[in-house]
């Protein structure tokens, strides 16, 4: 598919065309090969814009965010997590990721595919952290194994000698420097809070600091927070 020559609305409509086609095939319980095919034909359709069509990093896609494709944006305009539910799984949600980023005057792409035995979450915010010369991009994901099994997590990424560096270990925990930290929890100690002032992971940006909700022994997200504040180097947890 060529797609040097498109038009951004001709994108977003080629784009949008196969994305609706994977919720239609869900509503009308057709979960089968059809429903595969259709999640292949659109992920590699996204593959394809986004490594091969610079602009496309900078499109605000509103008909897609409408139709429920997850797009987050770096504030500076240099990295793009698109997320979605493929509706393949049953209880455990099966998700896809396309990382886009950007060198130079070129857009570059990579594709994450979930499946039941490699477990791919979605993300659902977007943090873009300055550190001296260093730019960090803190992605808060979440995982739904099941009904009640889910989890909230933080992943760090940065550009790095032109590649997309998925593994930047500037958090420090018990065991080491990570590049992620994760927490389960049970889904109904939450489910009758609105889900804009549900309990989840956020980076403040005055005082550099990550805040995680603490859960107790029986899986409940408690109001405590753990905090991971930024010492010029790397996250390093405080005493709330």
């Amino acid at each position: 598919m060529s797609t040097f020559a498109q038009t951004p609305r001709a994108v977003e409509t080629d784009l949008l065309k196969s994305f609706k086609k994977i919720e239609y095939l869900y509503d009308h319980h057709n979960i089968g090969d059809d429903l595969i095919d259709a999640n292949s034909v659109f992920r590699n359709k996204l593959k394809n814009y986004t490594e091969n069509y610079p602009a496309s990093i900078k499109l605000p896609f509103d008909s897609l965010k409408k139709a429920r494709l997850d797009i987050f944006t770096s504030a500076d305009g240099l990295f793009r997590i698109y997320s979605w539910d493929t509706w393949l799984g049953g209880s455990m949600h099966i998700f896809d990721n396309v990382l886009q980023y950007k060198v130079g005057t070129k857009t570059k792409s990579v594709l994450l595919k979930g499946t039941v035995n490699s477990y791919i979450p979605f993300y659902n915010n977007l943090y873009t952290f300055k550190a001296g010369y260093k730019t960090y991009y803190l992605g808060i994901y979440n995982t739904i194994y099941s009904d009640k099994d889910v989890g909230t997590g933080i992943k760090v990424f940065a550009i790095e000698n032109g590649k997309l560096n998925d593994d930047v270990k500037v958090i420090k925990t018990g065991s080491g420097l990570k590049s992620k930290i994760y927490y389960d929890y049970d889904f109904w100690s939450v489910v009758d809070i609105d889900f804009e002032k549900r309990p989840t992971i956020t980076f403040d940006q005055t005082t550099q600091t990550i805040h995680l909700p603490l859960v107790d022994e029986d899986g409940k997200i408690t109001k405590k927070l753990i905090n991971y504040k930024f010492n010029g180097q790397y996250f390093e947890k405080i005493k709330s």
